[in-house]
C-alpha cells in the first residue's frame, strides 16, 4: 500500500499515461530515472503475480551497487517492508506464494509476497546469465551491455506463461513479454544501438528527434545563461522556444509498442529548482554538465586521434562481485552502504600493486587520471601484460570546499583509503611545476598535491618526461602503434568504461590534422565561444602525459595528441 503521495515528473508522467509494451528511457541525472525500476517492479507485481522478470547488468556488482539501493528506496517509500512483502536473496518466507515457473536457485533472486520473483542475471561469464523462462526484462544502464551476449541468452527466455499473462489468457497484460531499458547517453559507437529504438520518430513520423533534442540542449544553455545573468525577458523567450521544440518530439509509440523517451534535468525542473541546474552548470566542466545533466547526444568525430575499439579496449565488467556480494549480505542489502562505493569494489584495481596517477592542472578544472599495471585483460579475459586506465576524478577549483588541489587529492584518497599497497608513482604536469594559486609564496600545484598525498600516508614517487611537452606527431604515432597492440614493444592498453566515462569521452572526440607535413592538433573547437579551451583536451593529455613518461623511447619518433570538441 502506498504510504504517501507520489509526484511524477514529467519523463514518469509520460511512461505511465502512455503504458506502452515495452519501452526505452535515455535521460541524464536528476530526471528521477533511478526511481523508474522501481515503479516498474511495483507495477510488475500488481498487474503479474506469480510472474518472472529479469533484471540484467554487465555484473552482478552492478546490480547490487547501481541498481537496488534506489529501487529499494522506492519500494520502501510507497510502502513495501523488506523482509516482509519482499525478501532478497536467499529461499522466501513459506507463506510467501511460489511464480509459476519453478525457481531452485535464490542466491539473486526477489521474492515477493504474492509469488512474483525478480530474477538478477550477470553478464560476467557466457552463460551466466540464462535463466528460466520469462515473462519480462529490465536492463539499467543498458549502455554497458554485451548486446550480442544479451540478444542470445536473456531475450529468447522472454516466453513464458501465455496462458496467464498473454494471448490464451483471455486478459492479456500489454507489459507481457516486453522490456524496459534504462540507460544514461550512449556515448562510444557499439553503445548506439540504444538510440535507433528512437528511429521510428522519423520513420513513421518525419521527425528527426535527435536533432530537435540537441538543438533544444543547446538553447537550455542559453536559458541558464539568461537565468544567470537576471535577464527575465530573454530567459522567457529562449524558455518558450525550448518549449515549443519539445512539442515537436512529443513522445508516442511505435507501430511495434516501443516508447523510446529522451530527458534531462529541464524536465524535472519543477522539482529541483533553476539553483539545482545552475549550481551544477556552476560546479561542472561543460562536457560533464552536457552529458550528465543535460543528456546531449554526442558522436564520435571523423579523423579521430585515438582509433579506440570497444571490443579491444573498454571493459565494464570489473566489479568486485564477491566483495559486494559480501558487503550486501552483511549489512541485509542496506541502499547506503551499497551506493557509496572506493577501490574495494573494483575488480581491475590490484590491492597489492601501486597506482600511478598523473594531474592536468587549469584555471576551471584540475583531474586526476588513475592507471595502474595488471597481468589480466580485463577485456578479453587473457593472462597478459596491460597497462589500465582505472578512474578519474576532477574538480572545478570556483566551486572547491578548501584548497582545489587539497580538495582533488582528498577526492581520490578517500576512494583508494582501503587500498593496501602505499605506493604512488605520481606523473607530473610539467606547466603543474610552475602554475601556483594567486596566492603571495604559494606553492606550485605539484608541490602542494605531493605534499597532501604524502600527508595522508602515501609514499610518492615523482616521474617526468624529458622537456615541456612532446611534439604532437610524436605523441600520435605513439598511440597508433599503441592501439593497434599487435607489436610486443609496445604495452596493451584497456580503459575502465564504467569509472572514466569522460577520458573515453574526450578520447573519441579528438581530431587529428595533417600540418606541413607531420600531424598535428585541430585547435579549433578551442576559439568557439561555447568551448572552454581547458576543456578541450583534459583526460586525453592526461593519459598522454603517463604513457609518454613510461613508453615514448619504445618509438623512433613518438606519438602525438589532438583534440575537437563535442560538436556544440
Amino acid at each position: 500500500m502506498i504510504t504517501e503521495l507520489i509526484d511524477l515528473n514529467n519523463p514518469q508522467k509520460i511512461s505511465v499515461v502512455n503504458n506502452a509494451q515495452s519501452e526505452v528511457d535515455i535521460q541524464g541525472r536528476g530526471t528521477g530515472k533511478s526511481y523508474v525500476i522501481g515503479w516498474e517492479i511495483n507495477e510488475i507485481v500488481r498487474r503479474m503475480p506469480r510472474s518472472i522478470t529479469s533484471i540484467t547488468g554487465r555484473t552482478y556488482g552492478q546490480i547490487y551497487t547501481r541498481t537496488l539501493p534506489s529501487t529499494i528506496k522506492f519500494l520502501e517509500k510507497i510502502g513495501y517492508e523488506k523482509d516482509k512483502d519482499f525478501k532478497i536473496g536467499g529461499k522466501p518466507p513459506e507463506t510467501f506464494l511460489s511464480p509459476y515457473e519453478p525457481v531452485t536457485k535464490f542466491d539473486n533472486y526477489i521474492s515477493f509476497a504474492n509469488g512474483t520473483g525478480f530474477l538478477m542475471l550477470s553478464q560476467e561469464r557466457a552463460g551466466s546469465s540464462r535463466g528460466p523462462n520469462l515473462d519480462r526484462e529490465i536492463v539499467d544502464e543498458a549502455l554497458t551491455l554485451n548486446k550480442a551476449r544479451y540478444d542470445e541468452e536473456v531475450s529468447p527466455a522472454n516466453r513464458g506463461n501465455e496462458e496467464h499473462f498473454g494471448f490464451r489468457s483471455g486478459k492479456r497484460i500489454r507489459q507481457h513479454h516486453g522490456f524496459r531499458y534504462v540507460s544514461s547517453m550512449p556515448y562510444t559507437r557499439e553503445q548506439m544501438w540504444l538510440l535507433r529504438y528512437g528511429d521510428y520518430y522519423m520513420d513513421e513520423a518525419g521527425i528527426p528527434i535527435f536533432d530537435i533534442w540537441n538543438r533544444i540542449v543547446k538553447l537550455q544553455i542559453q536559458v541558464i545563461e539568461a537565468y544567470k545573468a537576471g535577464d527575465k525577458r530573454l530567459f522567457k523567450d529562449i524558455w518558450n522556444e525550448t518549449v515549443r521544440l519539445k512539442k515537436q518530439i512529443a513522445p508516442f509509440a511505435s507501430k511495434q509498442g516501443i516508447l523510446f523517451t529522451l530527458a534531462n534535468a529541464f524536465d524535472n525542473v519543477e522539482n529541483l529548482g533553476m539553483s539545482y541546474i545552475v549550481r551544477e552548470y556552476d560546479k561542472q566542466n561543460l562536457m560533464t554538465f552536457m552529458i550528465e545533466i543535460l543528456n546531449w547526444i554526442i558522436d564520435k568525430v571523423e579523423d579521430c586521434y585515438y582509433p579506440l575499439d570497444s571490443q579491444k579496449h573498454i571493459y565494464y565488467d570489473a566489479y568486485n562481485d564477491d566483495f559486494i556480494r559480501g558487503l550486501a549480505e552483511n549489512s541485509n542489502w542496506d541502499a547506503d552502504q551499497l551506493s557509496t562505493p572506493d577501490s574495494r569494489f573494483d575488480l581491475d584495481c590490484d590491492p597489492n600493486r601501486p597506482l600511478e596517477i598523473v594531474p592536468d592542472w587549469g584555471a576551471k578544472i584540475n583531474l586526476f587520471s588513475v592507471g595502474q599495471e595488471r597481468n589480466f585483460n580485463f577485456v578479453t579475459k587473457m593472462i597478459e601484460p596491460v597497462d589500465c586506465v582505472i578512474n578519474e576524478f576532477f574538480i572545478k577549483p570556483q566551486t572547491a570546499k578548501s584548497v582545489p588541489v587539497d580538495d582533488l587529492v582528498d577526492l581520490f584518497c578517500d576512494y583508494y583509503k582501503e587500498h593496501p599497497c602505499r605506493d604512488l608513482f605520481y606523473f607530473r604536469d610539467r606547466y603543474g611545476d610552475h602554475r601556483q594559486p594567486n596566492v603571495k609564496n604559494s606553492k606550485p600545484y605539484n608541490e602542494q598535491a605531493i605534499e597532501r598525498l604524502e600527508k595522508r600516508g602515501w609514499r610518492v614517487f615523482a616521474k617526468v618526461h624529458k622537456g615541456m611537452e612532446p611534439p604532437q606527431h610524436d605523441k600520435y604515432l605513439l598511440w597508433l602503434n599503441v592501439l593497434k597492440g599487435n607489436d610486443p614493444r609496445y604495452p596493451k592498453f584497456i580503459i575502465n568504461g564504467r569509472n572514466c566515462k569522460f577520458t573515453i569521452i574526450s578520447m573519441n572526440n579528438t581530431r587529428v590534422i595533417e600540418k606541413e607535413g607531420k600531424f598535428a592538433k585541430d585547435k579549433t573547437s578551442e576559439r568557439k565561444d561555447t568551448i572552454l579551451p581547458e576543456e578541450a583536451t583534459h583526460f586525453g593529455d592526461a593519459v598522454d602525459k603517463r604513457f609518454w613518461t613510461k613508453y615514448g623511447t619504445i618509438l623512433y619518433k613518438a606519438g602525438g595528441s589532438t583534440f575537437v570538441s563535442p560538436r556544440i
